[in-house]
């Protein structure tokens, strides 16, 4: 054995690679070969990385990983942005019912950290893509809209009935530009999600039918991948969106637990208010008014016939009851307007007379 334990740089090399160490004599020097020794054995001259690498080596197994796929967000960075988005879910759904006068579900199913390219590949061909700027933050995003779903919201924005006949992939170009008004709908309700962590300013550019079209990242490029789930009349689709890493990076110390569970004072901004004024007085209820009402019996239910009176409860120049959906609100008085029967609203129901 060797009274000198400085190591040359070939043998720290071979150490490296995990070959043995030849002495002088190109014998075995048992010393430099165990593949562990303690730190009180380690040469005094040997590298810090060397024993490094031996400590570990012995310690626990090696790691893989996967550079094409790196994990660039925390499992706390994830769970905040769930926490957010199922919040735009709610929004986006609330928003769309109320502009379509019909019951529209939106839930997040999906939420992952993967690849650009993992994204692409997932999309169907065609459906509806929109590129979108996150001012302030930089670059951009893709929200992608399932062709089956688009179609049944654009016939219910024409006036259909939401069960639109089977076409071609093709769109109008009144349809694309209702696709921009979907669109504003989806950025109005991502925006209001995000207010807790930064005030975004999303604008999008033309909606496109093909993914490959929507190429701002590269393939590589990490992001966070999300999946809604859209119910509407009788179709079900996805609503997709995929953030890329470099958007996001500038607020990850933002996206922690403490935002959404610290702060639960909701800001409304005087534009939002006007725009949910606008969107609720397009709403249409059921309005009638009630006559008045009388018991009988079932024998003289069954007696009835045409031209018999029936007395109602009601005085002849008494006020009648006016109902929204089902509800007394207002006391009226009956009357003609033109050939029609009509009804003058004379107070409010919980007003007295």
């Amino acid at each position: 054995m060797r009274d000198n334990k400085i190591l040359s740089q070939a043998e720290i090399e071979a150490l490296l690679a995990g070959e043995p160490l030849l002495g002088g004599d190109d014998e075995p020097d048992e010393s430099l070969a165990d593949d562990v020794f303690s730190a009180a054995e380690m040469p005094a001259g040997a590298p810090v990385a060397v024993a490094a690498a031996r400590s570990t080596r012995a310690s626990k197994p090696a790691k893989l990983y996967d550079f094409r796929r790196p994990d660039k967000f925390s499992k706390e960075h994830l769970r905040s942005l769930r926490i957010l988005h199922e919040s735009f879910a709610r929004l986006l759904g609330q928003s769309l019912t109320s502009y379509l006068s019909n019951g529209v579900q939106v839930r997040l199913t999906m939420l992952e950290q993967g690849t650009y390219d993992e994204y692409i590949q997932s999309l169907p061909t065609p459906t509806v893509i929109y590129v979108v700027a996150l001012a302030p933050l930089p670059g951009q995003a893709v929200i992608e809209l399932n062709l089956p779903v688009a179609r049944v919201l654009i016939d219910r924005l024409l006036g259909g009935s939401g069960s639109p006949p089977a076409r071609t992939a093709e769109m109008t170009e009144i349809e694309l530009a209702l696709l921009k008004t979907i669109g504003q709908f989806i950025l109005s309700s991502l925006r209001e999600a995000w207010t807790n962590v930064i005030p975004l300013r999303p604008t999008m550019q033309e909606p496109v039918l093909s993914p490959e079209l929507a190429q701002f990242a590269t393939m590589a490029e990490a992001t966070v991948m999300l999946v809604l789930e859209v119910s509407v009349f009788k179709t079900t689709g996805t609503i997709s969106m995929c953030i890329p890493y470099q958007v996001l990076q500038p607020i990850l110390d933002n996206l922690t637990s403490q935002v959404w569970f610290g702060g639960t004072t909701r800001v409304v901004s005087e534009d939002a208010r006007l725009q949910m004024g606008d969107r609720i007085g397009l709403v249409t209820l059921p309005l009638s008014v009630e006559l008045g009402e009388t018991d009988m019996t079932v024998r003289a239910l069954l007696d009835l016939h045409a031209g018999q009176v029936i007395r109602l409860n009601t005085n002849a120049n008494g006020e009648l009851p006016v109902l929204v959906d089902d509800h007394v609100k207002f006391m009226g008085q009956p009357g003609l307007s033109g050939k029609n029967l009509a009804v003058q609203i004379v107070r409010a129901a919980d007003q007295e007379g």
